[in-house]
């Protein structure tokens, strides 16, 4: 095995021997034993594309290790990383940020790419304007769509998993060219269903999520990444959501007066809802 230089690789490698591990998973355990202390906060796709197996194979690799799944492996992980620098454990939130702001500054590359632009030119082409997000995604489904409101002409947000097939044929007959989708970690069936559907009936599909290599990639027409922190014991979307507002103020910059004269509309009415 190779030379340690952490507490956290430590663990894993004493770990691995306590266990019967496939030639596979002993060569996943090899390489992530040089991604310390990054590989406490990766995800399984991140973990399996950086070590050349399928996602799988991680997630089996954390069960024959010992948990009851991947989660509860990751979250070892980090404890056991978290000891080796004095003061961490009691302060994980510094951790937090510090991954946050990576993935702030990984977004600048996404923010600049063509798949950036031709997001914009699918969402400023369409009218009405559907936004879908479940579960853990409807915050980010709601925050855009209540700005979005502000400078467009019609938008229609779904939230609602029982009723996003009604909403998805809705959408289509209202002559809707496009769908936006926020789908993060875990991912939601029916948010993979509602792309399918959309596609199907002949929209375009512009997906926000965590990663490139989200295993429904494929069912999206423009993929966005913005990586979640995984720093706390929920994820956070620091970096979904300025994506998201990005995203809007370039789709709101394709037409400069209509998002004035609806913005100068909007702050008519600010004085009868604004207390202080």
């Amino acid at each position: 095995m190779a030379q340690l230089d952490s507490a956290g690789a430590d663990w894993l490698l004493a770990r691995a021997r306590q266990h019967r591990l496939s030639p596979t998973q002993r060569q996943v355990v090899q390489r992530m034993l040089g991604m310390f202390p990054g590989v406490a906060f990766m995800s399984t796709v991140e973990i399996a594309e950086q070590t050349g197996v399928s996602q799988p194979t991680v997630t089996r690799l954390a069960t024959a290790l010992g948990f009851a799944g991947f989660p509860e492996f990751r979250s070892a992980l980090r404890d056991a990383v978290l000891t080796e620098v004095p003061g961490l454990a009691a302060a994980p939130k510094a951790e937090a940020v510090d991954q946050e702001l990576a993935n702030l500054e990984s977004l600048k590359r996404e923010l600049g790419d063509d798949r950036m632009r031709e997001a914009v030119r699918l969402l400023a082409g369409t009218a009405p304007l559907g936004v879908l997000g479940l579960r853990a995604s409807a915050a980010l489904a709601g925050y855009f769509g209540y700005f979005a409101r502000r400078v467009l002409p019609a938008v229609t947000v779904c939230t609602d998993a029982g009723t996003v097939d009604d909403s998805i044929l809705e959408l289509h007959e209202q002559g809707a060219g496009a769908l936006l989708a926020f789908a993060m970690p875990r991912y939601p069936a029916g948010t993979v269903a509602a792309l399918r559907l959309a596609r199907r009936l002949g929209m375009a599909t512009v997906v926000v999520t965590d990663t490139a290599l989200a295993p429904f990639a494929a069912d999206a027409d423009v993929l966005l990444a913005a990586p979640v922190g995984t720093g706390l014991v929920f994820d956070s979307h620091a970096a979904a959501v300025v994506l998201a507002i990005s995203l809007l103020d370039a789709v709101a910059a394709t037409d400069p007066g209509r998002t004035q004269r609806r913005l100068e509309a909007h702050e008519s009415l600010v004085d009868g809802w604004v207390f202080g």
